[in-house]
């Protein structure tokens, strides 16, 4: 019994000093990878995300038959094939810093037959284009780089990448096809209204058969002064007042359909710079509205839900909340008013 004990115990040790044994391996060839891949040349030395904005002047992404291409123009950067409408600013900014961290560290493949399988093989008349070819280009259509993203990785985080005119195949750190495909969302940027909050003065909301006006205060109270005066619901017109200054598109719609709106509905909003911000509002279609600002010719879609956080009615803002009594007025616990003369 006693012998059985010891090699129980026995057994016991070896496995705890192999599980330790294999975590500090483990641990070592992990921060050996990882000192190999900092020292690792970038895969495109020519592009950082600190210059790209200074030598990257153009970004063609093509998508099965389709291209979009990004210009820059100043310091913004445009959708050239959409009537050089503005681009996402902080998406082209997040693709070019994820392509500066690129290293040709993890190869996958030499062999070129294998590309189609990673989906980075380039397009021809037996193949069509599987992944997302990419080229940045420089002032003069000058080529920076050019490659393929093809499919992510099996843990899903990663995909595969290829320079064009090299066969090796290798896994891109943090990079998917969804950084450069942006789909039906395509690369426009989505916002409509962008601005402080707290810069909002002034708020008229023209419905159909009622006007709502708003208005902030001397101490940063709103009152409502149309259709009657009044105290608002603070959280309702919050709603309101986030929503406007930070709101986003649901769709976009083709310049075909613009000659045909008709606004219906109205909210005005001003600012303590006394410019105004005017958004105006379609008829409901199949659960939602078409929008569009005053200043621009562009005709946005939204969604119902976000089409009432901003067109609300009177019956919706206006507080019926008794107001607080002045000090004065002020009954004591007992239920006797407080004589003001003491």
């Amino acid at each position: 019994m006693k012998l059985q004990q010891q090699l129980i115990g026995f057994v016991f040790i070896v496995v705890i000093l192999g599980a330790i044994a294999f975590f500090v391996n483990r641990g070592e060839e992990l921060q050996s990878y990882e000192n190999r891949q900092s020292k690792a040349e970038k895969m495109f030395p020519d592009i950082t995300s600190t210059t790209a904005g200074d030598k990257v002047s153009q970004i063609e992404i093509t998508t099965g038959s389709d291209t979009t291409i990004l210009r820059q123009s100043g310091t913004q950067w445009l959708v050239s094939n959409m009537n050089d409408y503005p681009a996402d600013q902080e998406e082209v900014k997040t693709l070019l810093e994820k392509i500066d961290k690129q290293k040709p560290f993890d190869l996958v493949s030499k062999n070129p037959e294998k590309q189609a399988g990673f989906e980075v093989a380039p397009v021809s008349d037996e193949l069509p284009l599987a992944g997302v070819e990419v080229k940045l280009k420089g002032s003069g259509e000058k080529l920076l780089a050019h490659f393929f993203v093809g499919k992510n990785t099996p843990d899903f985080f990663n995909a595969y990448i290829r320079q064009q005119g090299s066969q090796k195949v290798y896994i891109a750190s943090d990079l998917s096809k969804s950084n450069f495909d942006k789909g039906t969302r395509t690369w426009r940027n989505r916002k409509i209204f962008s601005f402080n909050k707290g810069d909002i003065t002034h708020v008229l909301i023209e419905l159909i058969g009622e006007v709502v006006e708003m208005k902030s205060g001397d101490d940063n109270k709103w009152q409502m002064i149309q259709p009657v005066t009044s105290a608002v619901k603070q959280n309702t017109l919050d709603t309101i007042l986030d929503n406007i200054s930070k709101f986003e598109t649901d769709d976009f719609v083709s310049g075909s359909s613009e000659s045909s709106f008709e606004a219906k509905e109205k909210i005005t909003v001003t600012l303590n710079d006394g410019s105004k911000r005017i958004l105006m509002a379609g008829d409901e279609v199949d659960g939602k509205h078409q929008v569009k600002r005053s200043d621009q010719e562009q005709l946005f879609s939204i969604y119902k839900y976000k089409y009432n956080q901003l067109f609300k009615p009177m019956d919706e803002l206006k507080d019926d909340a008794p107001p607080v009594m002045p000090d004065e007025e002020q009954t004591t616990s007992s239920g006797e008013e407080i004589d003001s003369n003491g």
